[in-house]
């Protein structure tokens, strides 16, 4: 299924940390407003509070995001659940309804997070990404059919990493999904999520450079765009 959500025309649209438009990132309510735009996946990022529960948070703090001076490894969940939803909630509430991208920020999350995809049973619309080789190791041995990605930022870019990690999915920053690399992606069977795209200039780059999907703050602007290519 999770390539399936990967294979739309012209490409597939990915809600960033949810979305932006409107809402606070990794939020049930940025998730919702993705899929009510028409977001073909959605990505998340995924860290532990300091008694082991699974939430959503891009940063190892809640500063730049709620303005709170505290590290999430040094608090309970009990002190954040007013902010942060956690990953539990958050699957059983998109249920299938979106495909997911989970992005592990810490190395040591992976056994409970494996752990819970497999007690949900989400793994058909569940992908794990990271930028981490080993946290990609870790979880292809303890659930070796999940969909893997690998995610990175500055050139020439980690497409052999990505398939000898067997992934099957490379997420590079857009400004190295460059034709040349996304050709060479495909011939090693690898889709190519580019990110983060905020502009329509800048999506359109992407598209016509070949990547399977744009990762982007505002679903439906792209979600727009991508209806007026098929006209």
């Amino acid at each position: 299924m999770i390539l399936d959500c990967l294979s739309k025309k012209p490409f597939s649209v990915v809600g960033h940390r949810g979305s932006s438009e409107g809402y606070q990132e990794n939020t049930i309510a940025a998730i919702e407003h993705a899929i009510k735009v028409g977001a073909d996946l959605v990505e998340v990022d995924v860290r532990s509070t300091k008694d082991g529960v699974l939430v959503l948070s891009h940063d190892k703090d809640l500063k730049r995001v709620f303005g709170m001076d505290m590290l999430l490894r040094e608090v309970d969940y009990k002190q954040v659940k007013e902010k942060l939803p956690t990953l539990e909630e958050v699957l059983e509430v998109v249920n299938g309804r979106v495909c997911m991208l989970l992005e592990i920020k810490e190395a040591d999350i992976v056994d409970s997070l494996v752990k819970l995809i497999q007690k949900l049973g989400v793994q058909s619309w569940c992908a794990i990404i990271s930028f981490d080789d080993q946290t990609i190791r870790m979880v292809k041995e303890l659930l070796p059919d999940v969909i893997t990605g690998l995610v990175y930022a500055k050139p020439p870019g980690r497409i052999f990493d990505a398939k000898k990690l067997g992934c099957k999915l490379v997420v590079p920053h857009w400004k190295i999904a460059t034709k040349k690399a996304n050709d060479k992606s495909h011939q090693l069977g690898l889709k190519v999520i580019a990110w983060t795209v905020n502009d329509e200039e800048t999506a359109l780059e992407c598209y016509q450079r070949g990547v399977d999907a744009i990762a982007t703050d505002f679903p439906s602007m792209l979600v727009k765009l991508r209806e007026s290519l098929l006209q």
